[in-house]
């Protein structure tokens, strides 16, 4: 436990409940609502760089200064249990004029490795029309946009360089199965998997917490992504003379179907064997992140599962078996 100033500083993950804490975080969310009896009740998320927690701020806690996301406050609050998850319970809340950029969480490998290996997977892509097309959406402000950018707002990658983070972890799997599965074109799979989320750039409002763009929310990601990439083919048509339009319509359709069915909000089917790899190696990435991140952030007191995630409607099992090498 680190001291600063009057704050006692404690990483938000791996707190037990049982305790009072007093340390500084950023505000990640913020609802304020009534209760039954009238009484008003602020519900805010914080988080530093190991994680977030929920906090319950009753009209009796002593707040200084307005409460908004991307804010840093100093708070003071009792930790316990509300249905199986940590939570805390505010007394004292002040806000503080502190740069948000040391509580923002950052993918475990740094941007600039990330950035790295993002463009060597460009530079992999054989074909001509690809190989072009990826160097002419990747450049200058869109590529910093994109490399910034978080993959999602709750569930997987959501944080700076989130989205980065997974579309080079989602063409990494890609490449892995196209070396099993000869027949797949290795240049449209690892397309695919670097533009598959592109339309996040415009999905959100890049802020210290982003927040959902009005063509966001109305159009999503997916459909974004689809007229971004046709806008930057009909701009590579007047450059080159010539872009195949299979190529595109196939391009297009890797975007559009790569959450795999209408329930999750994909306009068409996976409907040839690349875009069914990219769509399984999407959700795989994304699942992957949900798990290791549960398990890891575990606040139950049960020793053998966490508590039930009414999001993915399941519990998670916590131990890691640790392989026994033969001696």
């Amino acid at each position: 436990m680190e001291k600063k100033g009057p704050y006692t500083i404690k990483e938000l993950k791996g707190l037990a409940p049982g305790q009072q804490i007093w340390g500084k975080y950023l505000i990640v969310e913020k609802v304020t609502r009534k209760t039954k009896d009238g009484k008003d009740l602020t519900n805010i998320k914080i988080g530093d760089k190991s994680g977030d927690m929920d906090v319950i701020v009753w009209d009796s806690c002593q707040v200084s200064g307005e409460l908004e996301p991307g804010k840093v406050v100093g708070l003071l609050g009792d930790l316990g249990l509300y249905r199986e998850r940590l939570q805390l319970t505010a007394k004292r809340i002040k806000l503080l004029d502190e740069l948000p950029d040391l509580y923002l969480r950052t993918p475990d490998i740094s941007i600039d490795s990330l950035a790295s290996e993002f463009a060597d997977i460009i530079a992999s892509v054989t074909d001509i029309y690809m190989q072009r097309l990826l160097n002419l959406i990747f450049q200058d402000e869109l590529r910093e946009t994109f490399i910034k950018a978080p993959a999602a707002k709750k569930i997987h990658h959501n944080y700076i360089g989130g989205l980065l983070e997974h579309s080079v972890s989602v063409a990494r799997l890609c490449k892995h199965v196209s070396q099993v599965y000869p027949a797949l074109n290795q240049d449209l799979l690892v397309t695919g998997a670097l533009l598959h989320d592109l339309g996040k750039i415009a999905e959100y409002q890049m802020k210290i917490i982003p927040e959902y763009t009005v063509s966001g929310r109305m159009m999503g990601h997916i459909v974004l992504g689809s007229e971004m990439l046709g806008e930057k083919i009909r701009s590579l048509r007047n450059s080159m003379g010539e872009f195949p339009e299979e190529l595109e319509i196939m391009l297009k359709h890797l975007v559009l179907s790569h959450h795999g069915s209408l329930e999750f909000a994909s306009p068409v089917v996976p409907l040839f064997p690349e875009a069914l790899v990219l769509h399984m190696m999407d959700n795989l990435d994304a699942k992957m992140f949900v798990f290791l991140n549960r398990i890891s952030e575990a606040e139950s007191d049960d020793p053998d599962f966490t508590a039930y995630d009414s999001l993915f409607a399941q519990q998670f099992y916590k131990h890691r078996y640790t392989s026994k090498t033969i001696e």
